[in-house]
């Protein structure tokens, strides 16, 4: 069953505004993890409006879970049935897809998850594949996950800390400990305070690795779990800390000298050594080199969040405030300004958008529901798919995107005004959101500003591919719906990744751009942010080539994962081609022409490649494929100018012994055949399948003299009939219409069905004959008679 079958089903079962739906939401979004054919056990989560959903389809228990509001809210089976569900059908094997369909009335829907064992299980198989693959951040990220409460965790919990401590991961080792702490976890795993103690020893011997802002982190979620835990431990590394004091290392000196200053009661109790182990001229020494960091940091226009962290830690190293807050907080005005900039920038680009493919501002009737309003999308809006590519990047979510949190509308207040008519600033809550981020100004929005965002038609070169190919992911850069840390771009879908502002790329990476970036990120910060190093952008060219090779990627609205399912042969180049062609939002985006063109040749050469097997599947299904045919025997352009029944040319000639080679020399001469038979039967009007400009340089050019006889002839010998009564003369056309020259001449003179012509009229018709030197056989009606 193809693809285009499964749609049919899933439209004729669900309607075709939720399967349009899902053409719209990104397949990239759904990340199957897991997939065992036999009995079918589906795995999979899916990445929307920044929250992450579990679907679980299972055939032995007849059980499909799913935690989206849809499964969630309705009792309704039919209702149940989300995009999510409909974007996997499409995912997956049509055989699979089409026994799914079937069987759906026998599976019980279920939003039920006891203990969250289910997702809990979930994150763990997705640790597993990132433990295979090396991806070690990754998977700490969903090894913490699947610790929950509602059950005994403590084995995810040792195999976190080990793997943390064995790869020395201590930002996220000591982060996790900072929550187990601060939740108060130990008491339910005993082995915390071991594991603490062995993570500490060995953090001071690579500390010297991390960057400076991680070693500030490291730092502060110490501080955190020394609040809970009796940092005496740290008593007896009294040696250790000796020389790292000592050290010249930056890292090793300042982390050293921070957690004796910040500890030194306990640590002279339990060893009145310490007393004597920092000196006055290494802590002044410190001082200044801190004071000098952080000025320059401001000056390299660093992130706020390490100078708000320098500035926690400065109270320790006893640094005066007066020597560095004037600057910090000039500064840290100039960085509200820039990120409403940003803001403004992005806003500029939808409006640009909007203006451009047509999108009504519009009465949205927002009614309050606890910290969110409903807001009612217009209909036509709504099945505008530049529409829904803006609502999903300002905060909407839900069922049908009709949701956003007031906080979210008093953000995002100025392109909210443009899309809506509703008086907004009535809102209190609204109102409150609005002022705190931007003040009491008001902003408009010129979508001229918008044109820096588009991204350019450029060809890129990586002539590292080979280098990098193991260590490199392609990632297709969106919009961000929240422009973090000075990045207004993110990787569509797989939660929030943002490249590193320390390339020089940060500053020229734009919604749709194609990139080349380190598949690993370098930091991973509230479980959310990523930052990924940017190699350089790439164009369509070496993207698909990339992909061929086996390269991994996070697709956005280029859909790349079609070359690797043509690849794998789970759709045939026809359909995709139909896809990639048909794709809803192909409008809108970016030099889309350009990568169609560029698909299109990959798929060219995957069937010059694979065309003997690509034949053995059309060949026994004949009906409906003739256009696949002529693309495989690679006679498209030579047939473009015959207008002739080729299905059933060729099913006369298929067979299943038949190879490719005689299968298209049979079919050639199948269509000498039936043009020679054509010229001969002379049947009025029969060359209009024929069109000689297309002919000309093909083989069936030495047709064209005959041709153009019998068009010559036939219009030459078709009687018109003149008649004269008391309505004035009149010329009937009737069986010259029927003509090749004649059927021309009517459409040029826009004539209709219109066969008896007015003098006037039929002189437009005579002058268009003498033109071309045809003879008219004008005969009376009388001499007819």
């Amino acid at each position: 069953m193809t693809i285009k079958s499964i749609s049919n089903l899933v439209i004729e079962k669900f309607g075709l505004d939720l399967f349009q739906q899902s053409l719209n939401f990104p397949k990239n979004k759904i990340n199957i993890f897991s997939l065992r054919e036999e009995p079918l056990k589906i795995r999979t989560i899916i990445f929307d409006n920044d929250r992450e959903y579990h679907l679980i389809i299972d055939e032995k228990k007849a059980e499909i879970f799913h935690d989206c509001p849809l499964f969630l809210i309705h009792s309704e089976r039919e209702k149940k049935i989300c995009v999510h569900f409909i974007k996997l059908l499409s995912i997956i094997k049509p055989l699979h897809a089409a026994k799914l369909l079937k069987n759906l009335e026998n599976y019980n829907l279920t939003s039920d998850d006891f203990g969250l064992k289910k997702k809990s299980k979930n994150f763990q198989l997705l640790a597993n594949n990132c433990v295979k693959s090396n991806n070690w951040v990754e998977a700490l990220n969903y090894l913490n996950k699947a610790i929950s409460s509602q059950f005994d965790s403590n084995p995810i919990i040792e195999i976190y800390l080990t793997i943390a401590i064995e790869n020395n991961l201590f930002l996220e080792f000591f982060e996790f400990l900072r929550n187990a702490y601060e939740n108060d976890l130990p008491h339910v795993f005993p082995k915390f305070d071991e594991f603490l103690e062995i993570g500490f020893k060995k953090l001071l011997n690579v500390i010297h690795k991390y960057s400076f802002f991680n070693v500030l982190k490291i730092a502060d979620s110490v501080d955190s779990i020394l609040k809970y835990k009796d940092p005496s431990f740290i008593s007896q590394l009294f040696n250790k800390f000796e020389k790292l004091v000592r050290s010249s290392n930056f890292n090793e000196n300042y982390f050293s000298i921070y957690l004796i200053k910040r500890n030194i009661d306990v640590l002279v109790k339990h060893n009145p050594e310490y007393t004597k182990i920092i000196t006055q001229d290494q802590l002044n020494s410190l001082k200044n080199k801190l004071l000098n960091y952080f000025l320059s940091e401001i000056d390299s226009f660093c992130l706020i969040d390490k100078l708000k962290l320098l500035k926690r830690q400065f109270r320790v190293i006893e640094i005066p405030k007066k020597k560095y807050y004037d600057e910090y907080k000039k500064y840290k005005t100039e960085i509200k300004h820039l990120e409403k900039k940003l803001y403004l920038k992005k806003f500029a680009f939808l409006k640009l958008l909007s203006e451009k493919y047509n999108v009504k501002q519009t009465i949205g009737e927002f009614k309050k529901k606890r910290n969110a309003y409903i807001v009612k999308h217009d209909e036509e809006n709504f099945k505008n798919p530049v529409y829904n590519y803006i609502i999903s990047r300002i905060g909407f979510f839900g069922l049908n995107e009709q949701t956003i949190k007031s906080s979210e509308i008093g953000i995002n207040y100025f392109i909210m005004k443009e899309l809506f008519s509703d008086n907004l600033g009535t809102f209190q809550d609204v109102n409150y959101y609005k002022t705190q981020f931007w003040g009491e100004n008001e902003y408009s929005i010129n979508p001229l500003e918008g044109f820096s965002l588009l991204t350019k038609n450029i060809e890129y070169n990586y002539e590292d591919e080979q280098k990098y190919s193991e260590d490199v992911i392609i990632i297709e850069w969106d919009l961000a719906s929240k422009p973090i840390q000075g990045s207004i771009v993110n990787a569509y879908g797989a939660q929030i990744i943002i490249p590193d502002q320390n390339n020089p790329l940060f500053h020229d990476l734009k919604p749709f751009d194609l990139c080349y970036c380190k598949k690993t990120p370098v930091k991973i910060e509230s479980n959310i942010i990523k930052i990924v190093n940017v190699i350089t952008k790439c164009s369509f060219k070496d993207a698909i080539k990339s992909v061929c090779k086996g390269m991994d990627f996070i697709e956005g609205y280029y859909p790349l994962s079609f070359v690797r399912a043509v690849l794998n042969k789970e759709m045939n180049p026809f359909q995709a081609n139909d896809m990639v062609i048909n794709n809803p939002n192909k409008d809108f985006i970016p030099n889309y022409s350009k990568f169609v063109q560029t698909f299109r040749k990959f798929l060219f050469d995957f069937i010059f490649n694979e065309k003997d097997l690509i034949f053995e599947e059309l060949k026994s299904e004949i009906h409906g494929k003739s256009d696949q045919i002529l693309i495989l025997l690679n006679l498209t352009n030579e047939l473009s100018g015959l207008d002739l029944p080729f299905s059933e040319l060729l099913e006369d000639i298929a067979c299943p012994e038949i190879d490719l080679i005689e299968f298209k020399s049979k079919f050639v001469k199948k269509i000498h055949l039936y043009i020679k038979e054509t010229l001969n039967k002379r049947d009025l009007g029969s060359t209009k399948i024929f069109d000689l400009k297309k002919l000309r340089n093909t083989q069936f050019f030495k047709y064209a003299d005959k041709i153009l006889l019998i068009r010559k002839e036939e219009f030459e010998s078709s009687k018109i009939i003149k008649s004269i009564n008391e309505t004035g003369t009149r010329y009937n056309i009737s069986e010259i219409l029927k003509t090749y020259y004649g059927h021309k001449f009517s459409k040029i003179l826009q004539l209709g069905d219109v066969s008896s012509l007015k003098p006037d009229k039929f002189k437009k018709f005579l002058d268009f004959s003498l033109k071309l030197k045809l003879n008219l056989r004008v005969i009376d009606s009388l001499d007819d008679a």
